[in-house]
């Protein structure tokens, strides 16, 4: 249904046109009047809806010709016009002809003819229509074809050689010719912890919205800096969980791109934190090519799997030069039964110091795969437990439904979003235990003074752990917390000092004092004492006045 408007200033000639039954049989929707050009843009400008004007080419005021010049260029009219001209305005019609009027009708009208115009004008404005119809389709599903083919060229579903002139035809179409000459970058970017929602009572639909809000949040972010970014195109991966963003690189250095990256970066992650609500993952690959976009996707997928297990790259870095001191304090992380100890002996501090190490354990563990880490943190959690339980622990759900455990590790995807559950589990052992276990210096007094009896024996770490009851680990721990220093250390101290003592009794040989406090090589207790004091026996005990008798 269309609208029509004549325009003519002779008011019968006007009434009898909009009255005349033809507009009916053509299904006119509504025919309107004005009475001169200025009042017909005026009409124009309060129903937009109208698609044919009539109007006259002589008028007072505003003239046919400049209402319809108006028309055009003030008001975009995309509408038909037919005008009505007598003999002598032949020359203001050519005029009119070249601002797209599709005919005009001499008077008086013959209103058959003015009918058949009428209908060819309608026919037109009716195909028009339907084409921009089409067009409007065809952009509307231009973007999703777009993202159907870089779907399939990352998941190698489609070989894309730019030699191969399907796939030039495909960026010519796709307005992407750079992704043929231009050096690719991928970033690939991924909601964390999204099974975590489910416990929070989101639906599927819900959780949905958080990718498609991590979507906007990205389109938006990329065309407020796509002067920095350059040429990209971004589209969902193929599995539909995580978004994908191929950069072209043709001017400029790789490192000024990565510097521009991690701003981007940092401006990514706090946008989705504010509007979204929530944390994602993003990786960067290396170098390559529009052929090379496939192993780029594979890159992009290892690392996006590293980064959730280690955090960023130089963390991990970091983590990995770290981890060879730290690593006799791993170990309270590594034996269940030293865990337990800590638990059952240790402050909540202590706990937290332990849970720290938490990266450092899933490195020793060797893990590269979320759900090996998922599988092996569970298993792991079912000793510690088990360790518990036979130290006094009463909660027995774990063993009872471990399904709920399970579900409760498996709805977070990042290291980091695991380390707080593992702190909340192992902090509410600790609170339990606590009432069962004796003091730490009470444990240390009596471990201080088994040390003191047998100290002249050989005497390891292992030795009197066993004594007290505890993991080696943890009691290697409470002497550096609450002694000070390492168990050798002590043991060691204790034994120097002991020596220097027995280097005063002139009826012992220097030989014979290494073995009265635990050392059966002389020539290695000779060093340690020099590296103790400074001096050898010798040296000591000829400082003392005592000389001879060695």
């Amino acid at each position: 249904m269309s609208k029509v408007l004549i325009v003519e200033d002779e008011k019968e000639i006007r009434h009898g046109l909009a009255a005349h039954p033809i507009w009916q049989e053509l299904g006119v929707e509504q025919v309107l009047t004005a009475d001169d050009g200025i009042t017909g843009l005026e009409m124009i400008g309060e129903f937009p809806d109208i698609r044919l004007v009539v109007t006259d080419i002589r008028m007072k005021q505003v003239s046919g010709l400049e209402f319809i010049q108006k028309l055009h260029e003030e008001l975009d009219f995309e509408g038909k016009v037919i005008i009505l001209s007598g003999y002598n305005d032949f020359q203001y019609a050519r005029k009119a002809m070249n601002y797209g009027v599709l005919d005009y009708l001499l008077k008086p009208v013959d209103l058959t003819e003015l009918k058949q115009v009428a209908r060819k004008a309608l026919l037109l404005l009716e195909d028009e229509k339907k084409r921009q119809s089409s067009l409007s389709l065809m952009e509307d599903a231009m973007p999703k074809l777009r993202e159907k083919w870089l779907q399939e060229v990352v998941d190698r579903a489609a070989m894309a050689s730019v030699a191969e002139p399907s796939t030039w035809n495909r960026l010519q179409q796709y307005g992407l010719l750079w992704l043929g000459s231009d050096k690719l970058v991928m970033m690939v970017v991924e909601a964390d912890n999204l099974k975590s929602y489910a416990q929070q009572g989101y639906s599927v639909k819900e959780r949905d919205r958080i990718g498609f809000a991590i979507g906007n949040v990205l389109e938006h972010s990329l065309m407020e800096q796509a002067e920095q970014a350059g040429s990209y195109v971004w589209f969902r991966s193929p599995d539909g969980g995580k978004w994908v963003v191929v950069f072209g690189q043709r001017t400029g250095s790789r490192a000024s791109f990565n510097r521009w990256f991690g701003e981007f970066k940092a401006l990514l992650a706090e946008r989705i934190k504010i509007y979204v609500k929530a944390s994602a993952t993003f990786v960067l690959t290396g170098e390559g090519s529009l052929d090379s976009l496939p192993q780029l996707y594979e890159e992009a997928l290892h690392s996006l799997m590293q980064a959730k297990i280690y955090g960023e790259d130089e963390s991990a870095r970091e983590l990995e030069q770290e981890a060879g001191p730290a690593y006799r304090d791993l170990d309270l992380l590594l034996e269940p039964k030293a865990l337990v100890d800590l638990l059952g002996h240790g402050e909540p501090h202590d706990v937290q110091e332990a849970v720290e190490l938490f990266p450092a354990l899933v490195r020793e563990w060797g893990i590269t795969l979320i759900r090996d880490l998922h599988q092996r943190l569970f298993e792991w959690l079912l000793e510690v437990f088990e360790e518990a339980r036979k130290a006094g622990w009463k909660r027995d759900e774990w063993s009872k439904k471990p399904l709920l455990l399970w579900e409760s590790i498996e709805a977070f995807d990042t290291l980091e979003a695991l380390q707080p559950l593992l702190l909340k589990y192992l902090l509410q052992v600790n609170a339990e235990l606590q009432g069962h276990s004796n003091s730490n210096n009470q444990i240390l007094q009596r471990a201080e003074q088994y040390i003191k009896e047998h100290y002249t024996e050989p005497i390891t770490v292992q030795t009197v752990a066993d004594h007290v009851f505890l993991s080696p680990e943890w009691l290697s721990t409470l002497f550096k917390k609450h002694a000070g220093t390492t168990f050798l250390d002590y043991v060691t101290q204790l034994r120097m000092e002991k020596a220097k003592e027995l280097l005063q009794d002139v009826s012992l040989k220097i030989y014979q004092i290494g073995p009265e406090v635990g050392y059966r090589d002389t020539v290695y207790f000779s060093k340690l004492f020099k590296k103790k004091f400074g001096c050898t026996p010798k040296e000591y005990r000829n400082s003392m006045g005592i000389y001879g008798n060695e």
